[in-house]
């Protein structure tokens, strides 16, 4: 078996905010007192909105986690053993399949940057398993064990296909959230700012509200830019600095948004550094304030302040 994982994995945080958020059960997971769980396959999509019932389950049988890409053969190859295994499975274990260009959040939470890259999620808890393909009787073999090892846990719960369950349902938004997607959807993204600050007001200590605020000011100040042409600036000021930042995070690149930042702020002025400490806490609540390169950054601001 191949062992080789690049990145670790840190999905803690993002399964302690999924399961904690105020949200309607909306899977057509269907969990009852004997242990049993009607699912509608062995082997399912794995995406933000169905996350939660799926991190659910793993309380019961192990979930493996699959990463694939369309383009990439090593991965299609691998993604199919494991659901031809799934099925032989007897429901002891569930298979998530990850499409990481359609996932890409979901994706960087697992720490995942190959395709054909394969964890499990144990009781809430992520684990790395291996990355590259494997012979299917290795596999099997693998799996076997896998099943051994967390029933030995008291993870021996049992999978039912049913088709009352079909596919999940999409996720009940609450009429604000609605009215600010909306507003994003036509590109009114100060209405959908107004929206979110209201509902902060509300839950001033929201941690999804927060991050979705300063999501959408990203979005705000970015989208109207021409992103390829904002990323070859060199800024000569703090300004230009902060707004590379800004397109930087946009692509994704939390660490160069927020080195840059880090390393303007040792030449700035006191009123610069202020301004320069307010857009780095903004944009760590973008990607998350749990996130590695929010920690890590965090830090070195901490040491440049004091």
């Amino acid at each position: 078996m191949n062992s080789a994982f690049r990145g670790g994995v840190d999905l803690s945080s993002l399964a302690n905010k999924v399961v904690k958020e105020k949200i309607e059960q909306t899977s057509g997971v269907k969990v009852d007192t004997q242990d049993t769980v009607k699912v509608p396959a062995l082997a399912v999509e794995l995406h933000e909105a169905i996350l939660r019932s799926v991190i659910q389950i793993s309380s019961l049988v192990p979930v493996v986690v699959c990463f694939y890409e369309t383009t990439n053969p090593e991965s299609i190859s691998l993604t199919q053993k494991l659901e031809k295994l799934a099925d032989a499975g007897k429901g002891r274990w569930l298979l998530g399949k990850v499409d990481m260009v359609a996932n890409p959040a979901l994706t960087e939470a697992f720490g995942v940057t190959e395709a054909a890259t394969v964890a499990m999620i144990l009781k809430g808890e992520p684990k790395p398993l291996f990355q590259g393909d494997q012979e299917e009787e290795d596999l099997a073999e693998f799996l076997r064990k896998l099943v051994e090892v967390a029933a030995s846990q008291g993870i021996a719960g049992q999978l039912e296909v049913s088709d009352e369950t079909n596919e999940p349902a999409e996720p009940k938004l609450s009429e604000s959230e609605q009215n600010a997607l909306d507003a994003m959807d036509k590109g009114d993204f100060s209405t959908a700012v107004k929206i979110y600050e209201a509902e902060l007001q509300k839950t001033p200590n929201n941690d999804l509200l927060i991050e979705r605020l300063a999501q959408v000011k990203l979005v705000e100040r970015t989208f109207a830019g021409e992103i390829e042409k904002e990323l070859q600036v060199t800024p000569s000021n703090i300004a230009e600095a902060m707004r590379k930042a800004d397109y930087l995070l946009a692509i994704g690149d939390a660490d160069s948004s927020f080195n840059l930042l880090l390393e303007w702020f040792d030449k700035a002025t006191t009123e610069e550094r202020s301004a320069i400490s307010s857009l780095l806490l903004e944009l760590f609540n973008v990607v998350g304030k749990n996130h590695p390169s929010s920690i890590a950054a965090r830090k070195l601001l901490a040491v440049k302040m004091f």
